[in-house]
This record gives structure tokens, C-alpha cells and sequence, in this order.
């Protein structure tokens, strides 16, 4: 207690010092807690935007599809694996979905395509399908010949809406699936997660095409919290109780994406630690010059007999509460910078836009992590450059300090 006495004594002993010193490191956490908060709110946005958008926050199939995709590995009673996830609060949508490739023709024209059968009901509530249409109208709630095709297949048939086309691909029987289908609507060339060749019908129909009777290839799933994906996703996994279902996150279903983002973030780490290195030097100056400028103070408590790890601990303590009290003070400022950014954001000059939802605003977002990391990077790297001052107060050596001016 007397050492922590004594060195609070000292931190306000010299305040213009201990004041310049403290800013230093508070607008050091200010800036890694703004950053931290800014990249946390701007991926949230874009995870919103791309499993919104198409993919779910999860996905619940067969066992052994996500690995190798067939006709064959269907989920048998979607409507069984439905009732139990509406029992999960944890779940707030969710969506089954059919799978097929095809051969589209119109005219001359023949270009492979992608048949994905929807419930266009459950669609509405879990995704944002029906936002990525340039034109037409979405697939109509009950079955029917019309469908919604993307930019691209539209393209490569020179078709477009009111139009009509055939598709001819393989039964889940063995028979040869073929059918008229008329164009209802087309997806969006650049505002759309269907960048390829696809066909979007209502779920009843493709099945009736496929031969696929009630079965299903995928169940799309969108959680009350994105971040809990990977726990919800294994809670879904647990309540079916099915080992021939399997339940992966989006983590998992789109490994790509999740692997870019981790690089980019790691990117953004790098210059918050280049940040708080710098503040860090800083720090180790002003510690430093401090330490030097009560040479003889030092040499005085050495001689009355005080141990060189009481010395030690004095300038560790002086250290701690000068960066403790820097981070309170940053924790603040960061707060109220953290939630004027998470009200207004950050204007981009070019937005985004993609599967329906357009991109306009980089906003941050106040969670625990954007004030933890920054809080315990401000203590360990003050008390990382304070050991070296530290121990060169302990080996002061009385009669040197003493003579020293």
C-alpha cells in the first residue's frame, strides 16, 4: 500500500507530463477502439448483405452434399426438420430449397443452367430474393410456369420477361425431366447474388420437374444473431437429431468469403498494433526521461535502504495507474465516438450494392470487443516498455546518484 501511495504521489506530482503521457496512450485507445468498431460494423453490414442475400446464416442438407452436391442426396422430411426448428427460438426463418442442373433453349440458343426450387412465402421472411429483381415480377406463391432468371441467362437465351424457354434435365426417377416455363421476372446484371445462369421457380414445380417427390436439398436457416452461427448452427444439429442431416454456418457453407474476410481483418489488426507501437515508444520516452530526471530521488530511497524490487515495483505502479486511468479516459472518449459513428456512420463516396440491399454507410459497432482489446493492449504495452525504465531505477547505484546532477 505504501508503494501504490507513493506512486500515485508521483503520476499527479508532475501533471503536465502525467497529463501529456496519458493522452498519448487514451488517444491511442480512442483510435484502436474507433477502428476495431468501424471494421466489427462494416463486416456486420456486409455479412447481413451476403447471407441475407442468398445463403442463410446456415444451412441444414443431406449428409455428404455440401462435400459432393447430387440430385440424389435430398433431406427426406423437410417438413419434420421444419416443425422443430419453428420450436427454436434461436431460429427466426428458414426456407426449403431443390437443386438441379439443366439445359436451357430458346430459339437457336442452348446454354447450361442452375434450376433452384423456392417457397417463395418463406423466402420473403428469411431472405431478400425478391429486392434483386431488375424486372417483371418475383415467382408467384403458388406453382406455376413463370419463373425469375438471372441477367445472365437471359443473355446467353436473348430472352426476357413475358418470353418463354424449356428446360431438360435428369429425374430423381430416371426419367427425363423437360417443361415450358415462361420469364416472370429477371434478376438484376450487378445488384444480385445470381451472377451465373439460373432458373428460380416455385419449390413445388421444380420438385414436379425433378421427380423429386417432398423431399428437399437444403434448408436455409437465419438466426436471431449472425455472431452465434456456428453455436446456433450446432443447436439446430442437436434438436434434429438425425445423423443423416448435417447443419453447417455460413462460415462453413461459404469458406471463401469467411477466408477473405479473416485476411482482411487481419490486415486492419496490423495497423491498430502499429498504432499502439507507436504510443508504446512514446510512452517509453516520456517514462524514461522521467526516471532519469529523479536520479538522485532514486538514489536517495536506495540509501535509507529501500530494495531494488520496491524501486522496481514504484515506477511499474506509477505505470499502471498513469494507464489505467489513460484508458478509462480513452474507454470514454471511445464511447462517445463508437456510438456517433454507429448513429451516423461513415458516407461512402461510391456505394455498394449487392443482393438487394445497396451499401451506403460505413457505421461502427459498440460491443464489448471494441473496448476489451484496446483496454488490455493500452495496460500490457505500458507495462511492457516500463520494465526497462523500471530496472534501471533499481541498479542505481547511491553514491552515483547521489554525486549526478
Amino acid at each position: 500500500m505504501l508503494i501504490f501511495r507513493m506512486a500515485l504521489r508521483n503520476v499527479f506530482r508532475n501533471r503536465r507530463r502525467s497529463l501529456l503521457t496519458g493522452l498519448m496512450m487514451a488517444g491511442g485507445f480512442v483510435l484502436f477502439s474507433a477502428t476495431i468498431g468501424i471494421s466489427e460494423g462494416t463486416y456486420g453490414s456486409l455479412i447481413d448483405m451476403f447471407t441475407r442475400s442468398r445463403t442463410g446464416h446456415a444451412q441444414v442438407h443431406a449428409a455428404g452434399y455440401l462435400e459432393r452436391p447430387s440430385l440424389y442426396k435430398a433431406i427426406k422430411d423437410p417438413d419434420r426438420a421444419g416443425r422443430v426448428l419453428d420450436g427454436l427460438p434461436e431460429v427466426e426463418a428458414w426456407a426449403p430449397r431443390v437443386y438441379t442442373p439443366a439445359l436451357a433453349f430458346a430459339g437457336s440458343k442452348t446454354v447450361g443452367a442452375q434450376v433452384m426450387g423456392i417457397d417463395p412465402a418463406r423466402e420473403r421472411r428469411a431472405m431478400r430474393l425478391e429486392g434483386q429483381l431488375a424486372g417483371g415480377a418475383f415467382v408467384e406463391d403458388v406453382p406455376s410456369d413463370g419463373v425469375v432468371i438471372s441477367a445472365r441467362l437471359a443473355s446467353a437465351l436473348s430472352i426476357k420477361t413475358g418470353d418463354e424457354f424449356s428446360l431438360i434435365g435428369q429425374g430423381a426417377d430416371g426419367s427425363i425431366a423437360n417443361d415450358n416455363f415462361r420469364v416472370a421476372g429477371v434478376l438484376s446484371a450487378s445488384g444480385s447474388a445470381f451472377e451465373g445462369p439460373w432458373c428460380l421457380m416455385h419449390i413445388d414445380k421444380a420438385r414436379e420437374f425433378m421427380a423429386l417427390g417432398s423431399r428437399a436439398h437444403e434448408i436455409a436457416l437465419v438466426f436471431t444473431d449472425y455472431r452465434k452461427a456456428r453455436e446456433d448452427a450446432a443447436l439446430v444439429s442437436a434438436a434434429l437429431g438425425d445423423p443423416a442431416l448435417d447443419a453447417q454456418p455460413w462460415q462453413v457453407t461459404e469458406k471463401e468469403f469467411y477466408q477473405a474476410m479473416l485476411l482482411d481483418k487481419k490486415g486492419g489488426d496490423i495497423t491498430n498494433y502499429v498504432i499502439m507501437l507507436i504510443v508504446a515508444v512514446g510512452v517509453l520516452n516520456t517514462i524514461l526521461m522521467a526516471v532519469l530526471e529523479r536520479t538522485r530521488e532514486y538514489g536517495v530511497l536506495k540509501a535509507l535502504g529501500t530494495r531494488p524490487a520496491d524501486v522496481f515495483l514504484l515506477i511499474m505502479a506509477e505505470v499502471f495507474i498513469l494507464a489505467l486511468i489513460a484508458s478509462a479516459a480513452g474507454a470514454l472518449g471511445a464511447l462517445g465516438l463508437n456510438h456517433y459513428l454507429a448513429n451516423h456512420g461513415i458516407p461512402l463516396p461510391n456505394p455498394i450494392s449487392y443482393g438487394g440491399v445497396k451499401f451506403t454507410v460505413m457505421q461502427s459497432a459498440v460491443t464489448a470487443e471494441t473496448f476489451s482489446r484496446p483496454a488490455w493492449t493500452v495496460l500490457l504495452s505500458a507495462l511492457a516498455v516500463g520494465i526497462f525504465p523500471a530496472l534501471k531505477a533499481a541498479r542505481i547505484t547511491p553514491v552515483k546518484a547521489l554525486s549526478s546532477r
